[in-house]
């Protein structure tokens, strides 16, 4: 019997793989596809702030053996209307997140973790003292496990099972272009409904993409057409947010996006989700599981700044005009103070 078993070898799930078997505890990770960092459903644009997570040797260019960086940011371009607003910070750079997963895997595995891929979750029941998982892996097994971690993204099967309501969720969809990148990101509002367009500059190519409630499709397309832009495939992912009413049962966790643990603004969940997975290595004991603690410490780091992100998303829906307004007081507030990409209590 595994003391954890990890469902989902996404950032988050490998970084709490590897910082639980660090600590000598016996991990299992099951990941539904055959590669890990596949398929790909995530832009990479991260703060400097993922430096506390992961190890040096990994923020070399992307050129070099274990590089994940593709690019460094110096600022974003802000454009409502006919008006451009340019914020300069060197706060973000852009990651190869497929490289950055697998990285992240060989860490864990390195540490001690088992990784089984092709293994899909599709059920479990709780006990007193142990979790029985019910797993396809090239025909059906039982496996079972002191402590079970949801780390399987927006759609999880795992808070599916703990009968946790969905979050909210947003569909971003992306694509290359092949246009010499600069080093600003490009934020277009009142492109997609209660959301954001966007451009990122990456190694050799730029992104573009938008996410939305509903219609995403659609709205990217007419995006396209505006931006006159040439693209053969197109990339796509949902972004859950929001607060979830409890993220926990007596011996299962949820950690990442299967608990909405991301910025309502941005759409960004490494930095919340990598601090979670910290706070609950560190706190849950196989033997005696204390999930409330894990409960109360990760929402007492992250759930002022995940209300204080809500309330910045709600102010896309302003009309055009008084975004204006919005986004110029941030922009004087700027130049006087340091602001935070993984805080917005510092942007008002």
């Amino acid at each position: 019997m595994y003391d954890f078993t990890v469902c989902g070898a996404g950032p988050v799930g490998s970084y709490l793989a590897w910082k639980l078997s660090e600590r000598g505890q016996s991990v299992l990770v099951l990941e539904e596809h055959k590669e890990i960092g596949e398929p790909l459903a995530c832009s990479g644009l991260v703060s400097r702030n993922i430096k506390d997570f992961m190890p040096r040797s990994f923020f070399q260019k992307s050129s070099s053996k274990n590089g994940i960086i593709e690019r460094e940011i110096k600022g974003a371009r802000v454009h409502l209307g006919k008006k451009t607003y340019t914020f300069n910070s060197d706060q973000a750079f852009v990651v190869n997140r497929t490289r950055m997963d697998k990285l992240l895997a060989k860490q864990a595995i390195k540490s001690g973790a088992n990784f089984s891929t092709e293994s899909r979750l599709f059920g479990f029941f709780e006990s007193k003292n142990k979790v029985s998982l019910y797993v396809k892996s090239k025909g059906f097994s039982n496996i079972r496990t002191k402590i079970l971690a949801g780390c399987d993204g927006p759609l999880s099967i795992v808070r599916d099972n703990m009968n946790i309501s969905q979050p909210n969720l947003l569909h971003g969809i992306f694509c290359y272009v092949d246009e010499e990148p600069d080093s600003y990101v490009d934020l277009y509002y009142k492109k997609a409904p209660g959301f954001f367009a966007w451009r990122i500059p990456r190694k050799d190519k730029v992104e573009y993409g938008l996410a939305c409630k509903t219609n995403a499709k659609k709205h990217f397309q007419k995006f396209s057409k505006t931006m006159r832009l040439r693209h053969s495939k197109v990339y796509s992912g949902l972004i859950p947010y929001g607060l979830l009413p409890r993220t926990t049962t007596n011996r299962t966790f949820l950690c990442g996006d299967a608990a909405a643990q991301t910025k309502p603004y941005s759409g960004g969940g490494l930095i919340y989700g990598l601090t979670a997975a910290d706070v609950a290595s560190s706190l849950i004991r196989p033997d005696e599981p204390n999930m409330n603690s894990y409960e109360r410490e990760w929402r007492n780091r992250l759930g002022f700044e995940i209300r204080c992100g809500l309330w910045m998303k709600r102010s896309y829906n302003l009309p055009a005009p008084f975004l204006n307004m919005a986004v110029k007081r941030l922009f004087s507030r700027h130049k006087k103070r340091d602001m935070q990409m993984d805080r917005p209590s510092t942007m008002w």
